[in-house]
């Protein structure tokens, strides 16, 4: 894969932007052990679901970078604050995109959307099982990964733009229907505690 500093810059400032948001909204706190927790959770999620974008347009033979947006990340710190004093917290977070710089049709820019939410799926799945066969902090580690990317995958198939979820039900609503209905049937399932 082919990077940039600005992209290296890009991503590490989105990615403890984003670890400081989740760990006030998930935690109702400013603590040191949620601040990690959120980073390693959120971390393996953001950085993943950006890549897998970059990844599959770069196999498409497009070039494609991430780059921060600045006004999303002071949405995210806002809405952070906010659920930090509510009973409900709620975060909207959209630090940047994976820029692609040339035209994609419909179908590629199909392929390019579904990696991202596809790679926190997988990712949920992993942080399962390490919740699953873990104990104590790794056991947290686990639940607050798999929550924080089932969340992400949620929230980026809603098929409005510029999210994920809008370019894959532009290309196939079939696949769009399919990976949403796995990903609100996995959520659901870990908020009623039965995964």
């Amino acid at each position: 894969m082919r990077t940039s500093n600005i992209e290296i810059r890009d991503l590490l400032i989105s990615w403890l932007v984003l670890g400081f948001c989740f760990n006030l909204v998930l935690f109702h706190s400013l603590s040191l052990s949620g601040f990690v927790i959120a980073l390693i959770g959120l971390g393996a999620g953001f950085i993943c679901h950006e890549l897998s974008h970059k990844f599959v347009a770069q196999k498409l033979g497009f070039r494609a970078e991430f780059r921060l947006w600045q006004t999303g990340l002071i949405i995210a710190l806002v809405c952070a604050f906010i659920s930090m004093f509510s009973p409900i917290g709620f975060l909207f977070a959209a630090p940047g995109a994976v820029y692609i710089l040339s035209y994609t049709s419909r179908r590629e820019g199909g392929l390019i959307s579904v990696a991202g939410p596809s790679a926190n799926i997988v990712l949920a799945l992993i942080f399962y099982a390490v919740a699953s066969y873990g104990s104590g902090l790794i056991e947290v580690i686990g639940y607050y990964g798999m929550v924080i990317n089932l969340w992400l995958a949620v929230f980026n198939l809603l098929p409005f733009p510029p999210l994920d979820g809008s370019k894959i039900f532009a290309w196939n609503t079939t696949v769009w229907g399919g990976i949403l209905a796995v990903s609100v049937l996995l959520l659901v399932l870990c908020m009623l505690g039965a995964i």
